[in-house]
């Protein structure tokens, strides 16, 4: 359903185990960390853009201005500052959230039994 490139892919399943791992409740994010991936990805690729080809470009009459990918770079940059705090991928907020949830705040999960179960099942490839 997402249609994500294996490295995409790859570096989807590092988030999840990553907040799994944190103990980070995580299994309702699928779409916003899809978003996170596909937007580092493209990052990525602007980053890798700018250094090959650079980050201005100079007109006939000597103005200098930002290339196409300079500016999709930067853009991309701002848009991941907004989505990594919302899923817990940043050191302030991932401290925030266990400062506000402490043991307390662990909610009980009605289909916790079923969520257990489906995670591990060996037909099970995805475990988010």
């Amino acid at each position: 359903m997402l249609d994500l490139s294996p490295d995409e892919l790859a570096l989807y399943e590092h988030i999840c185990g990553t907040l799994r791992e944190a103990g980070i409740e995580h299994l309702t994010a699928s779409m916003p960390i899809a978003i996170i991936v596909r937007t580092f990805a493209d990052w990525l690729k602007a980053c890798a853009e700018c250094d090959d080809k650079g980050r201005t470009q100079t007109s006939k009459t000597g103005w200098a201005t930002p290339t196409p990918w300079a500016d999709d770079e930067k853009r991309l940059k701002m848009e991941l500052g907004q989505w990594l705090p919302k899923a817990c991928l940043t050191i302030p907020s991932l401290a925030r959230v266990r400062k506000d949830t402490g043991d307390q705040g662990k909610q009980d999960d009605l289909f916790a039994e079923v969520v257990g179960h489906a995670i591990t099942s060996p037909a099970s490839a995805s475990r988010h």
